[in-house]
Parts: structure tokens; sequence; C-alpha cells
């Protein structure tokens, strides 16, 4: 956001934060359909860059680039940009086996297509652990069946839950689903594979992991 004289360094935190909640959420909304995966936001002098990353590119740009014509200007009117002070792009995620946001909106218009809760939970967990992911978790709560509000829990493969090596190497996300007899949630946690490049995963090695180095020859 643009500022209107000095501002605090805690006041510029806040009003930040603040910003980028609002745009995720109707970024969110706004993109279910098309794979969204997260946004990130960097400022220049010239301009506000926001980068949209997404599964499903081409829906997200539109027609002749309308659909992202269409949300720069929303988001400049919002923000009171001046014309040019913002610019929208979208990038492609590397791979959508590994993204939990991409799984958990697959998973949502799964059960809001009807299909059984263990089918649907299954089938994206294979598909997550194909795509070469450690391991997944799927928790889905709520009114599966019946009038009792019950949770379940599938995993497949290997899933470290606490410390620093959570941040590092977990992608999770929550999704809600309304259905008629009520909101069931969605939690989803994939553990990322170790990348050199850093673009699948994490390019740090998991702390757990132990390398043996071949011992060295001693010449006398």
């Amino acid at each position: 956001l643009h500022s209107m004289g000095p501002i605090s360094k805690k006041r510029k935190f806040v009003r930040d934060g603040v910003f980028y909640a609002e745009l995720y959420e109707y970024l969110k909304r706004e993109l279910a359909e098309d794979g969204f995966s997260g946004v990130e936001h960097r400022v220049t002098p010239a301009r506000t860059e926001i980068i949209i990353k997404a599964t499903k590119t081409k829906e997200v740009l539109g027609d002749k680039g309308r659909r992202i014509r269409e949300l720069t200007s929303l988001v400049q009117q919002r923000y009171k940009y001046p014309d040019g002070g913002v610019q929208l792009f979208v990038e492609r995620v590397q791979s959508r086996g590994l993204s939990a946001m991409a799984q958990a909106e697959s998973l949502r218009f799964k059960l809001l297509g009807q299909l059984p809760i263990r089918r649907a939970a299954m089938g994206i967990i294979r598909y997550v652990m194909e795509a070469g992911a450690k391991g997944v978790e799927v928790l889905v709560s709520g009114k599966i069946r019946g009038q009792r509000g019950k949770c379940m829990k599938f995993r497949d493969g290997y899933m470290l839950k606490s410390g620093n090596t959570k941040s590092v190497f977990t992608d999770s996300a929550t999704r809600h689903v309304y259905l008629r007899a009520g909101t069931i949630g969605i939690q989803l946690r994939i553990m990322l594979p170790y990348d050199a490049e850093g673009i699948r995963g994490p390019n740090k090695l998991h702390p757990d992991v132990i390398t043996v180095l071949p011992p060295k020859e001693q010449t006398a």
C-alpha cells in the first residue's frame, strides 16, 4: 500500500499484514476453481507487483488477458492505487500434487459433488504420493454421516509435526465445505520432498537424514 506521509514501523507491519490477508482471502474465493495456490506481493519504487500462484494459469489470465485486467482494476480501485501503480502476474505451480491448497480445493469440489468421503480422501492421498511427496495427511471433520459430528483421519507416508521442521518441510491448507447437513472442515498436510533446486520442495536436507561419507584412504 502507498503511504501518506511518515508511518511507524509497527503500523506499517500491521497495514501490510491486513493488506495481504484481505488480498489472499479475496483471491482464494475468486480463483478457487482455478487451482489458486498462494499469493506474493513485492513493492518496488515504480509499482506494487502481486504474483498469483495457480495451477490453471490460462483460466486466471482469461480470454486475451481479460480476467487478469479485471482483477488488476479491482485491486487498484480497492486500495486507491494510481494508474499503473499495481500490476498482477500469474505464476504456474510446478507440481500440482505437492500444493496443499490445490489438493484441499480439489477435495472440496469432490465432496460438493457428493463423492463418498473415504473414496475422495484416498484418491487425493494416492495422487499426492505419486507426485513424489514424503507423506500426506487428510483430516475431515463435521457432520459426515447422521446428526453427530465426527473426525476422520487418513494418512500415508512420513510426517513431521513439531519444531521448525514443520514450517519448513510441510505444506498445509484448510478449507470449509458448505453442505446441506452442515459445514465440513478439511485440513490437508503434505510432507515435501528434498529438492536441491528448491522448486518441488525445500533445498534443505531433513534434520533426521544422516549421510554416511565413505572413509578416506590413509596413505602411510
